[in-house]
């Protein structure tokens, strides 16, 4: 019997981002969302997309119908998407009820939802009516406003509870933590996929690249990563002429990044903001080093999985990472672990790498060997489809 499994979500390939000038996306999401049905579709199952296309309205008038494009071999449905703000947020609210009823047929489907947003509750009441079984994919535990008592405290706790109650065939989550945020049963911890991708020239270079990628902002480690910098440069010791920075993404600490890119001192630092796939791929290849360094003790350090630890050891960088999550648990001692968030603990560990290359790479070889063990394609496609599904996938 035919599979077919639909997850809603708000995924955006670079084309359509473009056309609809939306500038507020998460590449790690959408990454990660692409990731998940090309594995499923490796283990038999038929995955669709139905993406809300939205982001941050500008106010102009454009308006963007329904359309459909195949990414990565994956059918996409993007809902219609407007500018206008009012506008704008009912047809996120009901755009998507209309297709996700259309795709009900010819055969029972599982629709799985990327987070417990209130912008997905017509399309679960309505997946549920129409006998759609509902799984969540819980990538980030919801953070508790000041009042307890204001209007918009309440709707914080009701979309979770209709979510929780409503999701009768489990729940997918970023990491084992998050299963005390959620009455869901039974769960499954979800890491993501790692693809093979390594660059034969890595570590051939004359100099070191260490790469921080994705939201720059406190949240992420953003500011341990940047007073580092400035202690190197203010020291300028000599090992720092070997080592190199690059940064990709956007988000409020954006600005302060390009400022130390724009002073002509060791360590260098390139900048290149919000890229293309394409583009950031270029980026992956020639970095050594990635750099997770979402802070321990912080507001992410347990509700979520630092998704980039999966996409750079896949890619066969070596994980420098703050020790936070399951990140353990999935790369043992086959990485570099920040066990604090003060810069100086940052600098004597990138000092580390750049004194022995040798074991650096050797670390970098091993990371990749355990996250492609528990994580390719093959083996993360049969596990969750036999969580979703049944062992019979």
């Amino acid at each position: 019997m035919i599979r077919r499994l639909i997850v809603v979500c708000n995924v955006l390939d670079d084309e359509t981002r473009l056309e609809r000038e939306i500038t507020t996306d998460s590449p790690a999401a959408s990454r990660k969302v692409s990731l998940l049905c090309q594995a499923l579709r490796l283990a038999g199952v038929r995955p669709y997309v139905l993406s809300l296309g939205r982001g941050r309205t500008n106010g102009a008038s454009n308006f963007y119908p329904v359309s459909v494009r195949r990414i990565d071999g994956i059918p996409v449905v993007y809902a219609s998407f407007s500018h206008l703000p009012l506008f704008s947020q009912l047809l996120s609210f009901f755009s998507p009820v209309l297709l996700i009823w259309r795709l009900r047929r010819p055969v029972p489907v599982v629709a799985v939802f990327y987070n417990r947003m209130t912008a997905y509750v017509p399309t679960l009441l309505v997946a549920t009516a129409a006998g759609y079984k509902c799984v969540m994919d819980l990538e980030d535990g919801e953070v508790a406003g000041a009042s307890r008592k204001s209007v918009r405290d309440r709707l914080g706790r009701l979309v979770p509870w209709l979510f929780d109650r409503l999701c009768s065939g489990g729940a997918l989550l970023a990491c084992s933590a998050l299963a005390g945020m959620t009455k869901v049963r039974p769960v499954y911890c979800y890491y993501g996929t790692a693809v093979s991708e390594a660059s034969k020239t890595r570590w051939s270079n004359p100099s070191l690249t260490f790469l921080m990628a994705g939201s720059l902002m406190p949240e992420t480690g953003a500011d341990t990563f940047i007073e580092a910098i400035q202690r190197l440069r203010r020291e300028s010791p000599e090992w720092v002429q070997q080592i190199r920075f690059e940064v990709t993404g956007k988000g409020p600490s954006l600005d302060a990044f390009k400022a130390l890119a724009n002073e002509l001192v060791a360590p260098q630092v390139v900048v290149h903001g919000r890229t293309t796939d394409a583009q950031y791929r270029e980026i992956l290849d020639r970095c050594e080093v990635g750099l997770a360094l979402k802070p321990i003790g912080g507001a992410l350090a347990d509700t979520t999985f630092p998704s980039k630890v999966i996409e750079f050891a896949g890619a066969g960088l070596l994980v420098l990472t703050t020790d936070i999550s399951d990140v353990r648990q999935l790369l043992g001692a086959d990485a570099i672990y920040l066990s604090s968030n003060e810069p100086q603990d940052l600098i004597l560990l990138l000092k580390s790498v750049a004194d022995d290359r040798a074991a650096a790479s050797a670390c970098a070889e091993a990371g990749s060997r355990a996250v492609l063990d528990r994580c390719s394609p093959q083996l993360a496609g049969r596990d969750v489809a036999n969580f979703i599904f049944g062992q019979n996938v």
